[in-house]
């Protein structure tokens, strides 16, 4: 898949978020020879989020963790990731056929690429923007009184 063509992710679908992340191993050369892994999350409006593997949000790590557990023959993966559309990535059903658990998790689509799902508040932190829920308790409380 052209990364550089990503223009989808994140993916509404209903109350959720479907986002794509993507796998990159990253060789050191400062030190010893040493691969390393880097996600990017494709956050929207053209704009993607790197992290390595250590910095990730615990939410992703633990997702990942669940999809990585699944064997990835299990996962009908695409042969062929250079010809893989981002709107395939989002095949839910299609992707989910095996463990139609993971629907609210996420699902790997190939070696490199996996779908996430996110609710809302998760989807505002990765995107930078603090959530104070003070507020939206006492905007609550306002409305019932």
């Amino acid at each position: 898949m052209r990364t550089d063509e990503i223009q989808f992710s994140p993916y509404p679908l209903g109350n959720k978020y479907l986002l794509l992340v993507q796998l990159e191993s990253v060789v050191n050369l400062r030190q010893t020879l040493s691969y390393s892994s880097m996600y990017n999350l494709y956050i929207g409006n053209n704009t993607k989020r790197i992290y390595a593997e250590n910095r990730l949000p615990t939410f992703i790590q633990s997702k990942l963790a669940m999809i990585n557990a699944i064997p990835k023959d299990d996962w009908g993966m695409e042969q062929y990731e250079d010809y893989l559309l981002e709107v395939d990535c989002y095949a839910h059903r299609k992707n989910l056929k095996k463990h139609s658990e993971f629907k609210h998790i996420g699902w790997q689509v190939s070696d490199s690429m996996y779908v996430i799902v996110l609710d809302e508040d998760e989807l505002t932190e990765l995107k930078g923007t603090s959530i104070d829920t003070r507020k939206e308790s006492q905007r609550e409380s306002q409305k019932d009184s």
